[in-house]
């Protein structure tokens, strides 16, 4: 990569390059502030230092290429020359802090000289977490933690750049990352087509009754002929998704209620029963279920994905509300039954509104489920019930794969999920955590 003999592909080469940037833009601003230098010098310093850090990075991968050479190992060479790159810049972070001049040349406090900031503390802040070194510590976390989740986030934030190209720029190699959007994609997904050639091509752009979408499609010489089955699949997912995930969480509510509350003869052998349902994987069990659902009438139908998903969702819903119910005290309800409630006020009073963030994460998760479940709609539909999963895969053109299409459809896929999970973000954290931690 620019003219350097660098073991490694060009993507790593920018991705560790910009975390060493960010570290530097973010460690040497602390550095400053703790100095009494102005907010904005700082910032400045910042950007110098985490250029300098990314391009020594580069430059220390090129020199190291040598020692890196003489193992026998790729992999291990180029971790160690990712390492050592890495201890290098950090030892060299840290030297430099040391010249960083003071603020007006005034000489260091006494509070300095024991670990404490230059400047005034103007921030709340715990006493022991002022100490310049700490911070840096806490903004190098800060970048690792940035750099990973941008790293997860790579996939989805490549499948919505494909969904705005063109096909000839979706299966161009080397992979475009500059390109001309289009709505090509989208429209491919919405619509059923059909080719046409030159003489009739022609006729079509003598036309002026064709809108955007024909204009879009067009240019890639086909014609649109109808709507697709897009929106009807979509559709069958909330349906579907939404209606198992209700039933599951409400059934399952109700059972862990019980479990939790009374004494159930049995009760360790029905627990072990209920979460043996998700001990099979889908594949094993869908040709029993494939023919039962046949003799029933329930093949390709919306009640009988609903009801399967309930089933497989159940197990896990009781599982993880019966825990969170276990922590709530009944000493509340008994005072509630004390002052006239009926058990089923008491558990609609004082049960629910305690564990509203388990049944929120609950939620989330049966929801995820049901929303991207694929070997079940795969086999027990075909058309009147089946959903986006096994439809998207299935959106091939003449005779090629239509990846904008498919990374449109994926994109349009993920919006409920994250509007879901966006929408009950406020319980999520303590209800994933919740009961982590017991008295013993």
């Amino acid at each position: 990569m620019f003219g350097l003999d660098i073991p490694l592909p060009d993507f790593w080469v920018v991705y560790f390059f910009i975390f060493w940037v960010l570290v530097g833009s973010t460690a040497a601003p602390v550095v400053f502030r703790h100095k009494g230098h102005h907010p904005l010098i700082g910032i400045v310093a910042g950007a110098a230092v985490g250029a300098l850090s990314g391009i020594a990075f580069t430059l220390l991968l090129v020199a190291l290429q040598p020692l890196a050479d003489l193992l026998d190992d790729p992999m291990a060479s180029i971790l160690i020359s990712i390492v050592v790159s890495a201890v290098i810049i950090l030892a060299l972070l840290a030297f430099v802090r040391r010249l960083v001049p003071e603020s007006g040349g005034a000489e260091p406090r006494a509070v300095e000289a024991a670990g404490g900031p230059r400047a005034p503390v103007t921030y709340s802040a715990r006493v022991d977490k002022v100490d310049p070194g700490w911070q840096s510590v806490q903004a190098l976390r800060a970048s690792v933690v940035i750099m990973l989740a941008g790293l997860t986030l790579i996939p989805v934030i490549w499948m919505a750049m494909t969904a705005f190209k063109s096909y000839p720029d979706a299966v161009a190699s080397p992979p475009k990352v500059v390109f001309d959007p289009t709505l090509e994609g989208i429209v491919t997904l919405m619509t059923k087509r059909r080719n046409l050639d030159s003489a009739q091509i022609a006729e079509y752009e003598a036309r002026d009754d064709l809108n955007w979408a024909d204009r879009i499609m067009l240019k890639s010489g086909k014609a649109i002929i109808g709507q697709s089955d897009y929106v009807k699949r979509l559709r069958n997912s909330l349906i579907i998704a939404g209606t198992s995930t209700v039933l599951s969480v409400s059934m399952g509510l109700l059972a862990a209620y019980a479990f939790s509350r009374f004494r159930v003869p049995g009760e360790g052998d029905l627990l072990f029963f209920i979460l043996s349902t998700r001990m099979l994987p889908p594949v094993v069990v869908t040709i029993p279920i494939f023919l039962m659902y046949r003799e029933l009438g329930l093949y390709d139908t919306h009640l009988g994905l609903i009801a399967l998903y309930t089933a497989f969702n159940l197990s896990f819903s009781v599982w993880l509300l019966k825990g969170f119910i276990d922590e709530i005290p009944k000493e509340y309800e008994e005072a509630a039954l004390v002052d006239g409630y009926t058990r089923l006020q008491a558990f609609r009073r004082i049960v629910m509104p305690e564990a509203v963030t388990g049944i929120a994460a609950t939620t989330v998760f049966c929801f995820i489920f049901a929303w991207n479940e694929y070997a079940f709609a795969l086999m027990l539909t075909t058309d009147k019930a089946r959903t986006a999963p096994p439809h998207i895969p299935s959106m091939i053109g003449s005779g090629v794969v239509e990846w904008a299409a498919i990374a449109a459809g994926s994109l349009f896929f993920l919006i409920p999920v994250v509007i879901v999970t966006f929408a009950l973000r406020r319980y999520l954290l303590r209800g994933v955590t919740f009961g982590a931690i017991r008295q013993g």
